[in-house]
C-alpha cells in the first residue's frame, strides 16, 4: 500500500561522530492520538526518553526508538517504546512471520525492508498500515 508522503527521509542520513553509526531524520505525519496514553500488557508504545532506559524496566527486548539500536538513530519518530530486530532467517523475507503475535494487542509488526522489524501501535499506523520506508538513492 502506498502511502503517499508519510515519510520521507529528510535528505538521507549522516554519519554520527557519538555512535559510529547512522542517524536518520524523519519527517513524520502521524494521525491523531499518536503517540498513545499508555503502552499495550507488554509494553509496545509505553513513552520514553532518548537513553532513559524506561523500556527495559517495561518488558523484556523492548528498546526506545529514540535510543541508538544497532547503530542507528532515528530522529523525528515519537520516543515509544518498541520490540525491533533484525531479520534472522535466510529464507524468510518477512521477519515479521518469525516474531508473531509478539507485538501483543493492539499492535503492528511492521517488515522493515526484509531485513529488520518493529512493533508500531495500531494509533501510529498511517492509514492502519505500516509505513513504507524506501532504500536512500545513494545520489542517483
Amino acid at each position: 500500500m502506498a502511502l503517499g508522503g508519510a515519510c520521507s527521509s529528510g535528505g538521507g542520513s549522516r554519519p554520527d561522530a557519538s555512535t559510529d553509526g547512522v542517524v536518520y531524520d524523519l519527517a513524520l505525519d502521524l494521525p491523531v492520538g499518536c503517540p498513545p496514553d499508555a503502552g499495550n500488557a507488554i509494553g509496545v508504545g509505553a513513552h520514553c526518553t532518548r537513553g532513559g532506559n524506561q523500556c527495559g524496566a517495561v518488558g523484556s527486548n523492548l528498546v526506545c526508538a529514540c535510543d541508538t539500536i544497532d547503530g542507528v538513530t532515528l530522529v523525528g519518530v515519537p520516543c515509544i517504546c518498541t520490540r525491533a530486530g533484525l531479520n534472522t532467517s535466510t529464507t524468510n523475507p518477512d521477519p515479521c512471520n518469525q516474531v508473531q503475535p509478539a507485538c501483543g494487542a493492539n499492535a503492528t509488526c511492521c517488515n522493515y525492508m526484509n531485513i529488520a522489524y518493529y512493533c508500531s501501535p495500531n494509533i501510529c499506523l498511517p492509514g492502519g498500515a505500516c509505513i513504507n520506508f524506501s532504500a536512500p538513492d545513494a545520489g542517483n
